[in-house]
């Protein structure tokens, strides 16, 4: 895979770390001017995808804790961009659904969103890159992350770390 001249080769948690802030630039200078933040939009694109949803479902999904998510469900609710709804089958808990206006607000960050996401897939493909098979890396890097984390707070020891 391409690197640049004379970076060092590090480990895949480095190399995670370096693209996401890669992608939060550019998700930052491409949605500028949108009416929502880049952040916000996954939030909102999760809502709008699930449709109601509650916030355990949501927290777990976009892999944040339940308080990080309460920020952001609080902020879209006193923007009157969604609301909640009493959940069914938890009186304990609610459902979370966009409003006309959040829907308003996703629609127009969309196009901003396309303008980092377009160009971002084409480079990948230009260097050379599968994006199926990144989608599904990722994936897996993901719920790998998930897991180690559980078991660190488990107490559960992994392997012992290599060299290098």
């Amino acid at each position: 895979p391409p690197s640049h001249e004379g970076e060092p080769r590090l480990s895949l948690l480095f190399q995670s770390f370096v693209a996401n802030q890669r992608i939060r630039a550019l998700l930052a200078e491409a949605m500028a001017d949108a009416p929502i933040r880049a952040d916000e939009f996954a939030v909102y694109s999760l809502v709008l995808v699930t449709g109601p949803i509650t916030p355990t479902d949501m927290a777990r999904i976009l892999g944040m804790p339940l308080t990080t998510l309460s920020d952001y469900t609080r902020t879209m609710v006193e923007r009157g961009h969604a609301r909640r709804r009493p959940n069914p089958g938890d009186h304990r808990s609610y459902l979370l659904e966009l409003t006309r206006q959040g829907v308003a607000a996703h629609d127009g960050a969309y196009p901003r969103f396309v303008r980092a996401k377009v160009p971002l897939d084409r480079s990948t493909e230009a260097l050379g890159g599968d994006l199926a098979e990144i989608e599904a890396a990722v994936r897996l890097l993901g719920l790998a992350a998930e897991r180690t984390l559980g078991q660190l707070v488990e107490g559960v020891d992994g392997p012992p770390p290599r060299s290098g």
